[in-house]
């Protein structure tokens, strides 16, 4: 696993030393929960115990816009996977939070991809106070209950977090830290009134001030900065209750301001964080960065922003203060300096804090045009989420007065599977068209969300219809043709027209480039790769798929498709080590709004790699994970590459009842009792990969010649189509499945005149996989002497094609190349030990094992533990 250094954070206040112990303890505890009013030094302490924290911490500040369930367990996926290396997205994902399944399952889920992380893992909640959503707070609830030993949450909040608490009381697994455990003491009353520059404080005075206080930390520190400026005069005055210490704070520190500091702080409070640029903008002044390093020097509540230089924002109190007191004294200027933060967030691309300025305006046509302008910039982008969450809670007469807001709305539920609301949107859209009183889309518009949404319901079943000419006629808009041409692209990759797939696409890319539309684009580039893939043209696609991935932002949408496209490259040409990474990246990163192409690639991908490794349970929890996600739209061509790899998987397993299961679940009894691959038909994507998952399961039951007769019937189907690539693994079945009948001569004759047909650079992975036996045929023939294999070619595909060494691999290691000790360790990772159970097994300690892997690694020239153990056990086939 990935180790964390030390975090190393700015000085901010005073170490305390008895709350610093206290904390450590969280070592001990499922749940530490810090709870205590704003102002109480909870993040304080925890940017003092991050700094000192040497496991593995993933922290996690918490804003309002994490109180929704995909946005909060996305965020909190990517900030574990960024810091730590073995945390499992297969189990735990973004898409699963997307789905119909229960919070108690989605809990165990997260629970199970965490106790795969080795060594322990602290994950803080800061700020916990943000989250009231039911179904976020359900999860936790669930996750705690079945949270792995070596993993804890440390939650600050400013209220209780909202689900119950009770069982972990009672099983000893909760710690609190409360408002009175984060009292200050007399001696650190002492020493932040030294870090604030304040005299030395009489024991008199601090009991008194700790007593109108009671040791809360704000107070305490509004006090002591009015005593830095005023002497003992501003202690005599204080009452003691909190809202008048921040009613001293207002009346006397801001009071002592110049009228220009003043109302420059005043405004600061309408940003939730600032620098001085922004304020130049909104305030229509100069030198607000100098000014705001002054108020940093002065110790006024402003804090500066971790990780963003020049940045800063207000401690939660003073920013409610300043807030309420803009609404009295600043009333009348409120819109226009909402209007200009608007303007500024906008040119930057911040689209959500423009809106929320906009939002807050009396003029809500101002609202209504910043919407428009990002939601086109968020449909270009690719960013439907964004769309689906500002413009869902409208009014349904608001958008019926905005058609541009519900035909993106309509484009955004489609991209997203959510056909149903899709169709009520767009049926709105077609009455408005049918009055003359209230303007609309234009027809072509409107034309072209019924055939996106139309296409993606209803995938290769869709039926174009008549008049989609008219949206590609040379007077049609830019706009409208180039998205048109997407969807007919893909409508013909759909029907494995693959040409006219290519052609289509390629037109559309150079106009969605014009348009600015970037994920479209992205979408081309999928296509395209698909189509030479489907083609055979395995080298063609690798240079065009490599050259729009290295060039494209991983933080954008269109990175998805193009990652997606870059996983089938890595994957064909056998780089498994780089195909896996990119695959666990990408389920991280794959939501509700990607597209169904690049969800189901990096699944069933994802899953295959997982099985090559012998991860069977993982690798069919992702093919079940998928098919739920299936079950949103009519999406039989990718539930029949379920069904095939599902077969494939425990085909190579070994597992006749495993067997049994799928063929009754996908129904292949009555399907092959039908007669359904008796006969030539047309070609069709889920018929050829149901069929090859009959003859996995015939082939199993001994009924080699029915399934001799399917693969017969697919290979003509396949021929008259465009769908090489699968033609030739097909054919590679049929070779496997006619060798035990044949003369090597006559094998190598068939394999000649397949390499001959379509390249040996398209015998590639797929092959090697769906044809099991055929590496193992291919073996057999070069060993004999009768086949001769290019160098590059065996090297490239050597885990196949090198045979298996005589020695045993711990025999071949034992002449020296490791000590006594590491090779007790390598036993233990062959044996499939985990680096915790090698420790306990050899009663070493955990880094100890660690320190001793990478020695093995660095001796045997590897990087990882699967290629250490190919490196001395290279397999000779799948089977």
């Amino acid at each position: 696993m990935d180790r964390l250094q030390p975090c190393v954070l700015p000085a901010n206040g005073v170490l305390r030393q008895s709350l610093l112990e206290l904390l450590a303890r969280s070592e001990n505890f499922a749940l530490t929960l810090l709870l205590a009013p704003a102002g109480s030094g909870k993040s304080t302490l925890l940017q003092h115990w991050r700094g000192r924290c040497a496991a593995a911490l993933v922290h996690y500040p918490l804003q309002a816009r994490d109180n929704e369930p995909l946005c909060f367990f996305r965020r909190l996926a990517e900030s574990i996977r960024a810091q730590v290396g073995d945390f499992d997205t297969s189990w735990f994902n973004p898409l699963a939070v997307a789905s119909s399944l229960s919070p108690q399952l989605l809990g165990e889920l997260l629970a199970d991809a965490l106790a795969r992380v080795e060594g322990p893992l602290f994950i803080v909640f800061d700020d916990f106070q943000w989250i009231d959503s039911r179904n976020i707070l359900e999860v936790m609830a669930a996750l705690l209950d079945k949270l792995p030993a070596h993993v804890h949450l440390i939650i600050a909040s400013r209220n209780h977090p909202g689900f119950a608490l009770s069982q972990l009381k009672l099983e000893n697994r909760l710690l609190c830290i409360d408002q009175h455990d984060l009292r200050l003491s007399a001696e650190q009353v002492q020493l932040l009134n030294t870090y604030l520059g304040g005299q030395v404080l009489s024991q008199e005075y601090v009991d008194s001030l700790l007593g109108m206080t009671e040791g809360w930390v704000a107070g305490v520190k509004i006090a002591l900065l009015a005593y830095a400026r005023f002497g003992t005069q501003a202690l005599q005055r204080f009452n003691g209750s909190q809202p008048e210490i921040v009613d001293y704070f207002g009346h006397v520190v801001l009071r002592q301001l110049s009228p220009n500091l003043r109302e420059f702080l005043l405004c600061s409070g309408l940003f939730e964080r600032f620098d001085g640029a922004l304020c130049d903008h909104v305030m229509q002044r100069t030198g607000s960065a100098l000014l705001l390093e002054e108020l940093a020097e002065r110790q006024l509540f402003l804090l500066p922003v971790e990780n963003q230089p020049g940045w800063f924002r207000f401690h939660a109190l003073l920013q409610d203060f300043l807030c309420r007191r803009l609404q009295v004294e600043e009333y009348v200027r409120l819109d226009q300096l909402h209007s200009r933060a608007a303007d500024y967030y906008l040119s930057l691309g911040e689209y959500e804090q423009a809106l929320q300025h906009a939002q807050r305006c009396t003029d809500q046509a101002l609202f209504l045009e910043m919407l428009e302008n990002s939601c086109a910039c968020w449909v270009r982008s690719g960013q439907f989420g964004d769309i689906l969450r500002w413009l869902e809670p409208l009014p349904e007469t608001l958008l019926l007065a905005q058609p541009k807001l519900l035909g993106w709305l309509v484009a955004a539920l489609s991209l997203s599977r959510r056909f149903h609301q899709a169709h009520y949107y767009l049926e709105l859209l077609d009455s408005l068209g049918r009055s003359a009183t209230v303007a609309n889309l234009e027809p072509a518009s409107r034309q072209f969300l019924a055939l996106l949404l139309g296409l993606f319901e209803h995938d290769k079943d869709f039926v174009l219809p008549r008049a989609w000419r008219e949206l590609l006629e040379v007077g049609q808009e830019l706009e409208i043709r180039a998205c048109t041409l997407v969807v007919i692209a893909y409508w013909h990759l759909l029907a494995a027209r693959l040409q006219d797939a290519i052609r289509f696409a390629s037109e559309s890319k150079q106009l969605l480039a014009q348009c600015g539309h970037s994920f479209l684009e992205s979408y081309t580039d999928l296509i395209i790769a698909l189509c030479h893939r489907n083609a055979g043209r395995a080298t063609h696609a690798r240079k065009e798929v490599c050259s729009d991935y290295q060039r494209t932002d991983k933080a954008a949408p269109a990175w998805v498709n193009r990652a997606t496209a870059m996983v089938v490259v890595l994957y064909e040409q056998n780089q498994l080590v780089e195909a896996q990474q990119l695959c666990e990246e990408l389920m991280a990163m794959v939501n509700s709004s990607s597209a169904t192409e690049a969800i189901a690639t990096v699944y069933i991908t994802l899953s295959r790699l997982l099985h090559r490794q012998q991860q069977t349970a993982r690798a069919s929890r992702l093919l079940d994970h998928l098919s739920c996600i299936l079950q949103l739209g009519n999406y039989a061509r990718f539930i029949s590459q379920v069904t095939q790899e599902s077969m494939r998987q425990a085909y190579l397993s070994g597992k006749p009842a495993a067997m049994d299961a799928v063929a009754q679940r996908f129904d292949l009894p009555a399907r092959l009792q039908a007669g359904e691959w008796e006969s030539v038909r047309t070609y069709d994507e889920n018929w050829e990969r149901v069929g090859l998952a009959c003859v996995y399961w015939l082939q199993a039951r001994g009924a080699q010649a029915h399934a001799g007769r399917i693969l017969k019937v697919l290979a003509a189907s396949l021929r008259q189509s465009e769908m090489r690539a699968r033609l030739l693994i097909v054919e590679a079945n049929r070779l496997v499945l006619a060798a035990p009948t044949q003369s090597k001569n006559q094998q190598l004759a068939t394999l000649a005149g397949l390499v001959e047909t379509y390249g040996i650079v398209n015998i590639n992975r797929s092959v090697f996989d769906e044809a099991p036996g055929f590496a193992a045929g291919v073996l057999d023939l070069a060993q004999s002497g009768l086949l001769v294999v290019p160098d590059k070619y065996r090297e490239h595909y050597g885990e196949f094609l090198q045979g298996i060494q005589a020695a045993p691999p711990v025999d071949a290691l034992a002449s020296g190349l490791l000590t006594g000790r590491e090779l007790e360790v390598f036993e233990c990772l062959l044996s499939g030990l985990s680096n915790t159970q090698i420790s306990d097994k050899t009663g070493i300690a955990l880094s100890t094992t660690k320190w001793h892997l990478k020695n093995i690694y660095s001796k045997l020239n590897v990087s990882s533990r699967t290629e250490a153990i190919l490196a001395v056990r290279p397999r000779a086939s799948l089977n």
